[in-house]
């Protein structure tokens, strides 16, 4: 009877052994950790570049997320595995920074159970290679019909022209540079009347004119100028050349040289394309009082295309025309030594969507301007065609005070010479002195007999003048030296040249009904020429197709900024955005 009770017992006891370890055996088991693998070699990487790099992980838990972190630059994750899966590559994408030197890219893989493991690529930021240059010199058959590719930087070798019946295409992306030198050794480029130049950058690769010692990352100040010459324009459009038989040779370069002349009769001339062009740090000077602006347009004609182009710190003006009929879209002048806009010879064409940023630290010359608008030269003053440019959507802005200068030499705007066009829907910002307007009574038109100074071209017609000059719907603020309340156009405008002070009330009156006198208020950093005021979008003339030029569009507000638009028209392809963003 022991023994069966003894047999009995331990049949219990195995029994019990035996459910604890079925019990065991089958409880799920917990999966082991992910596992990420790195390259196992250096990922080389040029510098502000991206590269894409692999990690291969094992997840047996089943994947749930992945996050990439970096050190010399940036990281994000291109692609990685679907929920679950247990294995597979995540692909990172390191973009470099602008140092050359050492980089990581670190992946931490977590899976379902939150288990977690991570690795790191080790990342070798190289330098840009140095891009092979070209130099180009001058030449009597000029540089002929070529292409000039973006993965060369072109030097110019003095004063190279394209000439009569030649095209330059000019890739984007594509790097230009001047020799420096003034006088005989200054450089420039120059596309002489017949010939055209094709210079079509984008906002990702402007293509940009510079000098020599610019390497585009710091090497020059940004207020450097003179450091080469600049960008010439000749076309076969009319100016108000009468007594040179409408051809004159251009500012800029010897008279003896004949492919500097420009002027002709056809004003829809095309000289070719100029798309997200950037020239900078030019106007070298060849002579007395005659200095290579940053861009040069003599009597080119309405068929070229000028759209989104920077000036950038140039000795003299920014754009100065000519005479003809172009329509400059979309420009940048900033730093310019000398005037921002200069206007002369009967130049009738359109301007909207431009910007001018004046800095008193830079002013080179005695009587920088905002805009100087003049009509014709000398004897040509009152000849046609006159200067009808409509101005529309501009803004003149300056910054700092030119202590040094009198109020009649820093004006905002200074008309004269015959000057007939409008500033329509602009914004006038921060100058020292007024807009000045010449009224003359020795400056008459053979053809009407009567007198063609701009006082005359603003009176009305049934007064006795030409009714063309208008200054309308801007928005005005001046500096502190002058008045910016609703009596202030006794301070803001001057009529020159003239004593009777009945006159110049007579303007002052209906400026005072025309325009209004308010703070923009612009922003500040990547906002700096961004005006936030109501008043940018009141008051805004209409209809600007019909009533001046068939290529104006009404934009809906005033100033060359649309303060609805996330970025300004020169975000991220000009040295003006990199200047107000540092």
């Amino acid at each position: 009877m022991k023994k069966l009770h003894f047999f009995l017992f331990a049949t219990l006891i195995m029994g019990a052994v035996i459910l604890n370890s079925c019990s065991k055996n089958d409880s799920p088991s917990v999966a082991d950790a992910p596992s990420v693998s790195a390259p196992s070699v250096n990922t080389d990487v040029q510098v502000a570049t991206d590269v894409d790099v692999t990690f291969n992980v094992s997840v047996p838990g089943g994947y749930n997320s992945a996050t990439a972190n970096a050190t010399g630059g940036s990281a994000t994750i291109k692609s990685e595995l679907t929920a679950g899966a247990t294995s597979g590559d995540v692909v990172v994408t390191f973009t470099a920074d602008s140092e050359v030197g050492a980089g990581s890219v670190s992946l931490t893989v977590t899976d379902a159970n939150s288990k977690s493991d991570n690795a790191t690529a080790t990342m070798n930021k190289t330098a840009e290679p140095a891009m092979p240059t070209k130099d180009v010199y001058a030449s009597a058959d000029g540089i002929g019909t070529v292409t000039w590719s973006a993965d060369t930087i072109y030097v110019l070798r003095g004063f190279i022209f394209v000439n009569d019946g030649q095209t330059l295409t000019i890739e984007p992306g594509t790097i230009i540079k001047g020799q420096p030198g003034q006088g005989a050794g200054a450089s420039a480029l120059i596309v002489a009347r017949g010939a055209k130049i094709m210079a079509e950058g984008t906002a990702d690769k402007p293509i940009i004119m510079t000098g020599l010692a610019d390497d585009l990352n710091g090497s020059v100040p940004d207020d450097a100028n003179q450091t080469w010459g600049g960008l010439i324009i000749l076309g076969k459009a009319t100016t108000s050349n009468v007594a040179e038989g409408g051809e004159k040779s251009i500012e800029g370069i010897p008279e003896t040289e004949t492919r500097g002349l420009y002027g002709g009769t056809d004003d829809t001339d095309n000289s070719g394309v100029l798309k997200y062009v950037s020239v900078r740090h030019g106007g070298s000077v060849i002579g007395a009082d005659n200095e290579i602006n940053g861009i040069s347009l003599g009597a080119v004609g309405s068929g070229t295309t000028l759209d989104h182009i920077e000036v950038f710190s140039n000795f003299d003006d920014g754009i100065e025309f000519f005479g003809g009929a172009p329509n400059l879209r979309h420009a940048v002048l900033s730093y310019t030594g000398d005037d921002g806009l200069d206007e002369d010879e009967g130049f009738h064409g359109t301007v909207q969507y431009a910007l001018v940023w004046k800095k008193a630290s830079v002013n080179e010359s005695s009587d920088p301007r905002g805009s100087e608008d003049d009509g014709g030269v000398g004897a040509n003053e009152a000849a046609r065609p006159f200067a009808t440019v409509a101005n529309v959507n501009v803004t003149l802005y300056n910054e700092g005070t030119n202590d040094n200068l009198t109020p009649s030499n820093k004006q905002t705007i200074y008309m004269r010479d015959g000057w007939a066009g409008r500033w329509i829907n602009s914004v006038f910002y921060g100058f020292d002195g007024p807009i000045d307007m010449e009224r003359r009574t020795d400056k008459i038109n053979a053809t009407d007999n009567k007198s063609a100074s701009c006082y005359d071209m603003w009176l009305p017609v049934a007064d006795g003048g030409y009714g063309t000059l208008k200054i309308e719907n801007n928005l005005i603020y001046t500096n502190n030296a002058f008045s910016n309340d609703s009596t202030g156009f006794a301070n803001m405008f001057q009529l020159s040249d003239e004593t009777d002070a009945a006159l110049e009330y007579n303007v002052e009156k209906y400026l005072m009904a025309k325009n209004k006198i308010g703070d923009p208020a612009f922003g500040t950093g990547a906002q700096k020429f961004t005006p936030t005021s109501a008043d940018i979008t009141t008051d805004v003339a209409t209809g600007l197709a019909s009533a001046y030029n068939v290529s104006l569009e009404d934009a809906g507000f005033k100033g060359a900024v649309d303060p609805n638009a996330t970025t300004p028209f020169f975000a991220n392809w000009t040295k003006t955005w990199e200047v107000i963003n540092n």
